[in-house]
């Protein structure tokens, strides 16, 4: 992790700060990382009751080290402002490359334009948030465009979302200059996705997501030069993704150069409008988890489902208070840390004050269950 200054004392977005010993180990066990997110919003202004400001986000940025692609979260009243705001931030902030976000029914190729004189790499496309979807016409001239300049795009790709995938497949074979990259590991498409991944290599995927299991699949499934480390501030933090998206990589396999790329690599690439790396296969083996991790796992994320929308994690979490409370066995030394984020977690009164939806300490019972089902990494 590069060298940065140690942070004010409290959580720099929800509770990264008590994340820094696991992220330094993540981080550690994979050497030689120069960290890129790829999927950071700020904006105070998003009804979905979640906001970042800039401050907030740079803070955030800076405790572990990584640069970022930034883009506006939603705004009612359009984007050409929030563009503005977004480029004159990267232009101030040597870690941050600018996305312009784009609606199609306000002039989509103009706002490109105008925002690529500004500084911006690439665009941002929310189709559930702006209601169209990659078939709008006035989003043709924006590909063309894409395509001729090598732009990278990224496309929201969430629950709801199936049709986004097979759209974005035809768009990438039709235009193999632009690269898509589909948000929150694609999960409302997965499966209309993943079986032509082979083939397009300008189609990625970011682990902007909160469940484990579908990044497992991604590393399982997905050349590893096609998946890009993103945190999704404010619906997360950047200490959480790294422990998400490092962590799992170690666990399938992933060789250091392969993680390198994931972890920021291929995204330094894709802004500088370069050819990707090809760093290539997933490993094709890969070790059972153990019977008492799996458990205490499967328990944990059933517990950070309803943190998420700020309420009760239910008895799940007494139930692995119990299991972590004399830990015996091959895998003690995990089950003991995973009993130290549920100390930190029970010791948080407060959350956030631009992210209320989110239940204070989602993030260390998330990071628990990450632990749970990632054995192979190094711990603090």
């Amino acid at each position: 992790m590069d060298a940065a200054p140690p942070g004010k004392t409290g959580a720099v977005i929800y509770q990264q700060e008590a994340l820094l010993p696991w992220v330094r180990a993540a981080l550690d066990h994979v050497g030689g990382v120069e960290l890129f997110d790829a999927h950071v919003h700020v904006g105070i202004s998003d009804p979905a009751g979640l906001n970042a400001t800039e401050a907030e986000a740079i803070a955030a940025l800076e405790q572990v080290g990584s640069r970022a692609l930034v883009f506006p979260l939603k705004e009612p009243g359009g984007y050409r402002a929030a563009n503005e705001r977004v480029c004159a931030l990267a232009e101030r902030e040597p870690r941050f490359r600018a996305l312009a976000r784009l609606d199609p029914d306000d002039d989509p190729l103009d706002e490109l334009v105008r925002a690529r004189a500004d500084g911006a790499v690439g665009l941002k496309l929310h189709p559930r948030g702006e209601g169209f979807d990659l078939e709008h016409p006035a989003l043709v001239d924006v590909f063309e465009l894409a395509d001729e300049q090598r732009l990278p795009i990224m496309v929201h790709a969430g629950v709801g979302d199936v049709d986004i995938g097979p759209q974005a497949v035809a768009l990438c074979q039709r235009h193999p200059g632009l690269r898509i990259v589909l948000a929150h590991c694609a999960i409302g498409a997965f499966d209309q996705v993943v079986r032509h991944t082979d083939d397009l290599p300008n189609l990625f995927f970011d682990t902007s997501w909160w469940n484990p299991s579908d990044v497992w699949a991604l590393f399982r499934t997905v050349r590893p030069g096609q998946v890009l480390f993103a945190s999704d501030i404010p619906f997360a933090n950047p200490a959480l993704a790294i422990l998400m998206t490092a962590r799992l990589g170690v666990q399938a396999g992933l060789t250091g150069e392969q993680l390198r790329a994931v972890m920021g690599g291929q995204l330094e690439r894709l802004v500088a409008h370069e050819d990707p790396l090809d760093v290539g296969p997933f490993p094709a083996d890969h070790v059972p988890l153990a019977p008492e991790l799996e458990r205490l796992y499967v328990t944990l994320c059933s517990a950070v489902e309803p943190l998420l929308r700020g309420e009760a994690p239910g008895q799940g979490i007494d139930l692995v208070r119990a299991a972590v409370a004399d830990p015996v066995g091959d895998h003690a030394d995990v089950i003991r840390s995973i009993g130290e984020l549920l100390e930190l977690y029970d010791g948080v009164e407060e959350g956030d004050a631009l992210r209320p939806l989110r239940a204070p300490g989602f993030d260390l019972v998330l990071s628990a269950a990450i632990l749970a089902r990632t054995p192979a990494a190094m711990l603090p």
